[in-house]
């Protein structure tokens, strides 16, 4: 794909900038670049340039907002940066369903029109239409045409409208400043990226319209696509009203909503549906189920045990069971829902119910755990299960069990109906809360790997733990669950997320004590990630206040203080407080031996940055002992590399080398990306040192992509020297000169994480 869309955005700027009536050189000049770098452009050799250089491009060559969209459009998506440990799908991903979109090519190309013209296009229609399907299909079939891709945010799951932008954000990567409007962070960091959201189920969230429509206003090269019951009602907005199936008619017997219930029925019951007399059941069914995919889905699930004519006299009574005050397509929904519940045991229904409490699904085993604190003694919840997935009222699959999002509001309904909520969702919450406790004490350990996939799994569902926690006034219990959770958003990124959660647990009020000073190390550390150094140190102090004596909890806040004293270049009272910090550890015992080795590592920095790379080496050493011990990666290469540090200074590139490439390996292994981009900067250095000028710019540039994905700079613990990373730079621009130089430059931004780091792992050597 990448040669086809370089030659793409070759030919596309050529046949631009020759309309024009221009040169390469009388272009360059009105945009401010060099020839070369249009050269490079039109060759196809340059295939990701920044977006202000295509901003630049349009201006110069007075674009229409067509031709500026066809610009923006051709250029490739760049490589994900997800690492290989990282789940396959993260929920905003696209998923791919796994059977045929039936009877909707003809939609699917309406809403592809759409699109094209509009950059706001709602899908509005009933539930269980098949809104979401639709929208899928359509974002797929145009996901190429998008520079920087297709994100999918999924509404469901958010309570309030102020949650909307919060959720939009952690899918499109975006960090927002502390203390600065949303909307405002959030339209600036998609100001030049042509992408297409997708926002779905937004019918319960419309108060959010508003914000979208500000920030689709602030973002001219963004595209919304929504699902929803309800349009937002927003200037711009084009809506396309999507319809049941069509039913069968004398004329074609055989239609979109017939071929659907015969496909489904057919993965159940082989055969069904084709017995002489069978036609006419079927199509009395599509009717009576007015071509509402999610219905015919459900009702073909019937098929396993009943033939055609029995479904129907079975769906007959059902179908008079639904509020008679609804519209008859919502009538319909809820009579085949309310049907297939009644088909349940009162076993099964309870199960069912229960279900609709979990978020993004969930394993047997959290089911179980869960069920055990909310069910009354009965038969097994495997088989009560089993039979919901035959009933189609749950969907199996990679090991998780899931409603569709109709069928699981339906679940939430009943539990309100019968006031069973706010006990299951008690009963959610604590379980989620053991889970969180019991998977924590692996981030520090050789179980890292398995515990960050393990809480990857289930965020969804440990972030409503805490949020239900402090809806139902349980704020003791949503603070474990943030300390809890502290280095898992630490090590994936999702450092705005954690200290949203952490600081709202903390303004609820706390009472003096442990579970209150844990809290304020969760928002410290978020806070610190973040670039936040004074907000960072005013919570550690406040846990140092709160820690009742606990010398894991001072070890830690202490730390911390040091980390800040780091930061800020005051290397006394760094080590004065990362001293102070081992002797809270030592008397913490095993319990806090993370902080222990760290501790050290730190101390080492000190020494290394005070002129002392001898002193610095043993403080190291002892900090990586026992992260080799313990099988604790994280601590394993923040000390490898200040060991590449004191190498460097010695001029033992080999040693230098073997320390970054371990320390390369183990971040892939977590999915640090944030301490990734520090040994690419390292290697940048190294390669420099070595003479290996060809690599620098590669690195440097990926490097400066997932600085911008995470956006924040990264680690205040580490401190490199800022002049020997520029240095290394400079002299690979002389070597290489300025066009080999920024063509590196670009081809090293669009690196994944995996091939940026192969590059640190290659051999040493003189370009």
């Amino acid at each position: 794909m990448g040669t086809n869309a370089a030659s793409t955005l070759a030919s596309l700027l050529r046949a631009l900038r020759e309309g024009a009536g221009l040169s390469q050189e009388e272009l360059a000049e009105r945009a401010g670049l060099s020839p070369h770098a249009i050269s490079a452009l039109e060759r196809g050799t340059r295939t990701r340039p920044y977006p202000h250089t295509l901003r630049s491009l349009a201006t110069a060559l007075d674009l229409t907002e067509d031709q500026r969209a066809r610009l923006l459009a051709a250029v490739p998506t760049r490589s994900g940066r997800a690492t290989d440990s990282a789940p396959a799908r993260r929920p905003r991903d696209l998923p791919a369903p796994a059977t045929a979109l039936i009877g909707r090519d003809e939609d699917v190309v309406r809403v592809r029109d759409l699109l094209r013209a509009h950059r706001l296009v709602t899908l509005v229609g009933p539930g269980g239409v098949g809104k979401t399907r639709l929208a899928l299909a359509a974002a797929q079939a145009l996901a190429d045409t998008y520079a920087d891709g297709v994100r999918l945010v999924e509404l469901a799951p958010l309570h309030d409208a102020g949650q909307v932008l919060s959720a939009v954000a952690d899918a499109v990567d975006a960090t927002p400043a502390p203390g600065a409007p949303l909307a405002d962070e959030l339209a600036a960091h998609l100001r030049g990226r042509h992408l297409l959201l997708v926002l779905d189920n937004a019918e319960h969230l419309l108060d959010a319209a508003p914000d979208v429509a500000a920030v689709l206003e602030a973002a001219p090269d963004l595209t919304v696509l929504v699902t929803s019951r309800a349009p937002l009602r927003v200037r711009g907005e084009a809506e396309l009203a999507v319809e049941p199936l069509a039913l069968p008619t004398p004329d074609q017997p055989d239609s979109p909503a017939v071929r659907l219930l015969l496909d489904r029925a057919e993965s159940v019951h082989p055969g069904w549906g084709s017995r002489p007399g069978d036609a006419a059941a079927v199509e009395a069914i599509c009717t009576r189920l007015a071509g509402l995919p999610l219905a015919l889905e459900l009702a073909a699930a019937r098929a396993r045990l009943l033939e055609p004519s029995a479904l129907l006299d079975r769906l007959d009574g059902a179908l008079q069971s639904g509020p008679r005050d609804l519209p008859a397509r919502q009538r319909t929904m809820r009579a085949t829902l309310d049907w297939s519940h009644g088909l349940l045991d009162p076993d099964e229904q309870a199960l069912l119910r229960l279900l609709g409490v979990f978020v993004g699904g969930t394993t047997l085993e959290d089911l179980e755990g869960v069920a055990a604190r909310f069910l009354a003694d009965g038969r097994p919840v495997v088989e009560l299960l089993e039979s919901l997935v035959a009933h189609s009222l749950v969907v199996a699959g990679d090991g998780r069990f899931r409603m569709l999002e109709p069928v699981s509001q339906y679940a939430r309904s009943l539990l309100e109906e019968e006031a069973e909520w706010d006990r299951a969702a008690a009963a959610h919450a604590a379980h989620f809360l053991e889970l969180a406790e019991e998977v924590s004490p692996r981030y520090l350990d050789g179980g890292q790997v398995a515990a960050l996939a393990r809480a990857d799994a289930d965020h969804a569902n440990l972030t409503a733990a805490v949020e239900r926690s402090l809806a139902a006034g349980d704020v003791e219990s949503a603070a474990r669950v943030t300390w809890a959770l502290w280095l898992y958003w630490w090590l994936r990124g999702h450092l705005a997320h954690g200290r949203r959660l952490s600081e709202d647990v903390l303004a609820r009020g706390l009472p003096d004590g442990p579970v209150h000073a844990r809290a304020a190390l969760a928002a410290a550390t978020m806070a610190f990630a973040m670039d936040d150094l004074p907000a960072a140190r005013a919570w550690w102090e406040r846990a140092t206040e709160h820690a009742d004596g606990d010398p894991v909890i001072l070890a830690n806040s202490v730390a911390g203080t040091g980390l800040y004293a780091l930061a800020r270049g005051d290397l006394a009272a760094a080590e004065a407080h990362f001293t102070r910090a081992v002797g809270h550890a030592d008397e913490g015992g095993p319990a806090a031996e993370w902080t222990w080795a760290l501790s050290h590592v730190w101390l080492g920095t000190v020494a290394l940055l005070g002129g002392e790379p001898a002193a610095a080496v043993p403080l190291v050493e002892a900090g990586l002992g026992s992260a080799h011990r313990r099988g604790d990666r994280l601590t394993s290469y923040i000390a490898l590399y200040n060991l590449f540090q004191v190498e460097l200074v010695r001029g033992d590139h080999a040693a230098a080398h073997r320390h970054l490439d371990e320390g390369v390996r183990l971040s892939l292994e977590t999915g640090d990306q944030a301490n990734l981009a520090y040994l690419l900067d390292a290697s940048a250095v190294l390669a420099a040192a070595a003479g290996q000028h060809a690599r620098v710019p590669l690195v440097l540039g990926a490097a400066q992509a997932i600085r911008e994905s995470l956006g924040s700079h990264g680690y205040g613990y580490y401190r490199p020297d800022p002049a020997t990373i520029a240095a290394a730079a400079a002299a690979a621009r002389g070597h290489l000169g300025d066009d080999r130089y920024d063509d590196a430059l670009d081809t090293g931004r669009g690196l994944s994480p995996r091939e940026a780091a192969a590059m640190v792992s290659g051999p040493l050597g003189g370009s």
